[in-house]
């Protein structure tokens, strides 16, 4: 009885640490490259609050007057609603700047669900900051790199 729960114990050490690789490689920027920051400023089309991520739809216009639609992944619903975020604040016509990474290899990314009304291609940038509509700055990811803010900029991780 003692090495079969020996054996379990050993099963259950290491799925919990395959677990772990997963959830960390997830919650990182490691596909991302966090040498430079993107600013990106356009026009909702789209703000949907979801799990794991929520995600705001923005046309941006280019200078050559095309435009580009980008995919901006943001917190959760339980981190926003921790945050005070409102899930009216953001509507479609509303125009913002985001701030973040874009990933190192180029990603044509296409969301559909069946129980949502997204279905949409584009960019992806994974989103630091949020420039509100009236202009108010908002955390809107916090990896710890800090590259979107002003120097000297200090939050609860790093102190």
């Amino acid at each position: 009885m003692q090495k079969r729960k020996k054996i379990i114990a050993r099963w259950a050490v290491a799925l919990v640490l395959a677990s772990a690789g997963s959830l960390l490689a997830h919650h990182s920027l490691a596909k991302y490259d966090t040498t430079k920051a993107v600013r990106v400023k356009g026009t909702i089309v789209q703000f949907h609050q979801m799990n794991p991520h929520s995600f705001i739809f923005l046309d941006q216009k280019g200078t050559d007057g095309q435009t580009q639609r980008w995919a901006v992944e943001g917190p959760s619903i339980r981190q926003l609603n921790r945050s005070g975020f409102a899930k009216d604040v953001l509507k479609p016509g509303d125009v913002v700047e985001v701030c973040g990474y874009a990933p190192k290899e180029p990603i044509v990314w296409q969301i559909a669900r069946a129980d949502s009304q997204i279905s949409t291609s584009g960019r992806l940038i994974n989103a630091e900051v949020l420039v509100m509509p009236d202009g108010k700055q908002q955390s809107w990811g916090d990896y710890g790199v800090h590259k979107c803010f002003a120097p000297g900029y200090s939050d609860q991780h790093s102190k």
